[in-house]
C-alpha cells in the first residue's frame, strides 16, 4: 500500500510540519518501506497475535511501588501569580475542532 505526497501533506498538516515537495517525496517512499515490512509481519503472523512474544514485560510488583506520601501543595495564588488565569485555572488554546 503506497502513500500519496497529498496522505503526507495531510499527516504533516495535522503535526504541524511544514515539508517541500521533495521531502513527501522522500517520505513517501520511507512511509511506503514501513508499512511493507508491517505487512509482511501481519502476513506471518496470520492475524493470531497470540504467537507474537511479548517484548517487555508491563507487570510491575506491588513491593516495587513507593509509599504513598502527604505533602502540602502550592496555594493557588502562588501558582496562578505568574499567568492570566480564568476563574481559578489555567486557559488553554483548543486544538480539537
Amino acid at each position: 500500500m503506497a502513500i500519496t505526497e497529498k496522505e503526507i501533506k495531510t499527516l504533516a498538516r495535522l503535526a504541524r510540519l511544514d515539508f517541500d515537495d521533495e521531502r513527501c517525496r522522500e517520505f513517501s517512499g520511507e512511509f511506503g518501506e514501513i508499512i511493507a515490512f508491517a505487512d509482511r509481519i501481519n502476513a506471518q503472523v496470520g492475524g493470531a497475535t497470540s504467537d507474537i512474544r511479548e517484548v517487555g514485560g508491563r507487570e510491575i510488583a506491588y513491593g516495587d511501588l513507593r509509599d504513598d506520601e502527604v505533602k502540602e501543595s502550592l496555594l493557588n495564588e502562588k501558582v496562578l501569580s505568574n499567568v492570566q488565569s480564568e476563574g481559578g485555572f489555567f486557559p488553554v488554546r483548543r486544538v480539537v475542532k
